[in-house]
């Protein structure tokens, strides 16, 4: 209910929508990324079997 009595002018609008616009950099940077479903998955690392080192004698 609190926020029905916000109001956001037209300048704080505008500010907000320029902001959240990303850079010309930024846009060509993620259009020259492959999708996350595109990229392949990596393998989970696997673990070694714990070798058992023989009794060290002194």
């Amino acid at each position: 209910m609190a926020l029905q009595s916000l109001q956001i002018s037209a300048i704080t609008a505008m500010r907000a929508r320029d902001v959240s616009r990303p850079a010309q950099e930024q846009q060509e940077a993620a259009d020259r990324r492959p999708l996350r479903d595109e990229t392949p998955r990596k393998e989970p690392a696997r673990k070694e079997p714990a070798r058992k080192e023989p009794p060290r004698r002194r």
